[in-house]
């Protein structure tokens, strides 16, 4: 085998090597946002900030607090209605919304089910006839 047979070689496996580079790349398409409809939300952005504003100028943030696998959050009304939507950041496929209501200023939920590492939780409610949103970042 003489130079011009090994150059020619090596440039057609670099060329397949590119080529499969960039199908592979395409296919997998890993370096999508984190929410595939963030255009929309972004319409509806002043709920979120009005939400928000309500959480501050009320001093309403809930209290939230671990203890043997139950999640417990303290409210600051009695009257809550609303969801919580658990997020995970490694793994959406794992991403969970539940509906809540309360009569008492506490809510329990066990969480022993849920998959171990780090969650959002985002507590979106009303209560006092007031919109809130409340963002935490969970270990459990």
């Amino acid at each position: 085998m003489n130079w011009g047979v090994k150059i020619i070689v090596g440039l057609a496996a670099f060329i397949i090597f590119i080529v499969g580079s960039g199908i592979y790349m395409v296919t997998k398409n890993t370096d999508t946002l984190e929410e595939d409809d963030y255009y929309e939300k972004s319409l509806t952005y002043d709920d979120v900030y009005n939400r928000k504003q309500n959480l501050l100028d009320d001093a309403a943030k809930p209290a939230i607090k671990i203890q043997q696998d139950t999640l417990y959050i303290l409210f600051k009304s009695n009257v809550n209605k609303g969801e919580l939507q658990f997020k995970r950041p490694s793994d959406a496929s794992l991403d969970i919304t539940l509906p809540f209501a309360t009569t008492s200023r506490q809510f329990q939920l066990p969480v022993s089910t849920f998959k171990r590492g780090n969650w959002k939780l985002d507590i979106n409610w009303e209560g006092d006839g007031k919109a809130y949103l409340s963002q935490h970042s969970l270990f459990f």
